[in-house]
C-alpha cells in the first residue's frame, strides 16, 4: 500500500479529516462574511451562501476569532455555556491547520492552494529557506524579513478582501501585534485598535459599535486559549480558565451589542497534545543531508525541498525513520488529493511546498535542528496543531 493509499484509508476510517470544498469550512465562512459585508468580487461557491443565511443580515457585524478553540476544546465548557448554546454547526479548518494559513484564508477567501501561505514556516525563494510568517522573521536566526528585502506582496500574493468591504471596518487586536505588518495585511489596512486583556478587548468592540456612524464590520482576535494549550497542554486548568473567560466576556459582548448587530465566533484550528513524541531531523543526519533547505510547514507537516540527485536516498532515509509515524507524499500527490484546496496548485504554492510533503499519522511532531544549534525549535511546547486529526481540523461556527 502506498503512502497516499494509507492516508486515504485514514480518511475512510475517520481518524483523519480530508480537506474538501464540499464540506462546510473556514474558506466558506470567510466568503460568507465578505458577502454580508458587500465585498466587491467576493468569491462564492461551496457553503458560503448557506452560512451567510445562517448569520443573517445586520447593521453591525462582529467576527471574533478565538485562536486554537477547536470543537474538542470547546466541548470542555458546560452545555449551558454561552458559546455552546449558540453553536450553529462545525466547520472544517484549512490544511495545514495552523494560524498563518488559516488567517490568510480568512483574509482572502481562498485556499492555501491559491494564497501560497503553506504553514507556520513558509518557504520563501527570496531568502532561500523558511520564514516564520506571522512574527515576520526567518525561521532560524529570527532575522526580520524586511532586512532581507522581503515585502508583504512577496509573501501574500492575494489581496485581503476586507479592504473591499462596503461598510466601515475595524480590527481589535492584542497590543503587541496591533501595528505589525501582517496585521495590516490581514485587516486590509483598516483601523486597528489594541487591547491588553479580554475584558478590555470587549470594551473596545462595544465602544466601536456604539460609535459607528453607519453599517460596520468589526474583527476581534483572541489568542489566549491557543497560548495556554501550547504551553501547558489541552487538559491543563489554564486552558479551561482561558476558555471560560472568553465565554463569559463574549456573552457580555453579545448582550451589549443590541438587536441590530450580529456576533459570529469561530476558530482557526484545534489542538492535540504530542505526549512528548518529537522526532528531530538534524542538518547533518542521513535525512537532513539530502535537503536543499531546512524543512518548512509546521509541527505535523513538513514541506521538503530535496537535492535533485538525492531523491532516492531521501525516500529511503525517510522510510527508515518515519515508516510507522508519517506518510510521505509527492507534490503531485498533494495536488491530486487536494489537501491544500480544490484544483491545481498555483505556481507559487507549488514552488513553496517543494518536492515532498510529510504528514504525521499520530500525535507525534517533527522538529529540525540546523547547523550550530543543539536544541530543536519545538522544545518547551506541549500541544500542537497543523495536522489532519479531528481534534485539529474541527472548528465551531457560533452565531448570536
Amino acid at each position: 500500500m502506498s503512502d497516499a493509499e494509507r492516508l486515504l484509508a485514514c480518511f475512510e476510517a475517520g481518524t483523519r479529516l480530508r480537506p474538501s470544498a464540499d464540506t462546510p469550512n473556514s474558506v466558506d465562512l470567510a466568503r460568507a462574511l465578505a458577502r454580508l459585508s458587500g465585498a466587491a468580487g467576493a468569491p462564492g461557491g461551496g457553503a458560503a451562501a448557506s452560512i451567510a443565511e445562517e448569520i443573517g443580515e445586520s447593521r453591525h457585524l462582529v467576527f471574533v476569532l478565538v485562536d486554537g478553540m477547536g470543537a474538542c476544546i470547546l466541548g470542555r465548557l458546560s452545555s449551558d455555556s454561552f458559546l455552546r448554546r449558540h453553536i450553529v454547526r462545525d466547520l472544517q479548518a484549512v490544511f495545514p491547520s495552523t494560524t498563518s494559513t488559516a488567517l490568510t484564508s480568512l483574509a482572502t477567501g481562498e485556499w492555501a492552494s491559491n494564497h501560497a501561505v503553506t504553514g507556520w514556516w513558509t518557504y520563501l525563494e527570496e531568502i532561500g529557506g523558511p520564514a516564520t510568517v506571522l512574527p515576520w522573521v526567518t525561521r532560524f536566526g529570527g532575522e526580520p524579513l524586511g532586512d532581507r528585502g522581503v515585502t508583504l506582496e512577496d509573501v501574500f500574493p492575494l489581496p485581503s478582501l476586507v479592504s473591499s468591504f462596503n461598510r466601515s471596518s475595524t480590527a481589535v487586536l492584542p497590543q503587541q501585534i496591533q501595528r505589525s505588518d501582517c496585521s495590516r495585511y490581514f485587516t486590509g489596512g483598516t483601523v486597528r485598535r489594541g487591547y491588553t486583556n479580554v475584558p478590555h478587548a470587549v470594551d473596545r468592540v462595544l465602544e466601536r459599535v456604539a460609535s459607528a456612524p453607519g453599517a460596520s464590520y468589526t474583527y476581534m482576535y483572541l489568542p489566549q486559549v491557543d497560548a495556554a494549550a501550547h504551553s501547558s497542554g489541552t487538559e491543563d486548568p489554564s486552558v479551561t480558565s482561558a476558555l471560560m473567560e472568553v465565554d463569559r466576556e463574549l456573552e457580555r459582548l453579545s448582550g451589549g451589542l443590541g438587536d441590530d448587530a450580529r456576533l459570529v465566533v469561530s476558530a482557526d484550528h484545534g489542538h492535540l497534545n504530542s505526549g512528548g513524541d518529537v522526532t528531530t531531523v538534524r542538518w547533518d543526519d542521513e535525512l537532513g543531508a539530502t535537503l536543499r533547505w531546512p524543512p518548512s510547514g509546521d509541527a505535523r507537516v513538513m514541506h521538503l525541498h530535496v537535492r535533485p540527485d538525492e531523491h532516492e536516498r531521501f525516500q529511503s532515509a525517510f522510510e527508515q525513520r518515519f515508516a510507522d509515524r508519517a506518510v510521505l507524499l509527492t507534490a503531485a500527490e498533494v495536488e491530486s488529493l487536494e489537501l491544500l484546496g480544490p484544483g491545481e496548485l498555483a505556481p507559487l504554492t507549488r514552488s513553496r511546498i517543494g518536492d515532498f510533503c510529510a504528514i504525521s499519522t499520530g500525535a507525534g511532531v517533527f522538529a529540525y535542528a540546523p547547523e550550530g544549534t543543539g536544541e530543536p525549535d519545538m522544545a518547551g511546547v506541549v500541544s500542537f496543531h497543523s495536522g489532519l486529526t479531528p481534534d485539529e481540523m474541527k472548528v465551531p461556527l457560533i452565531v448570536a
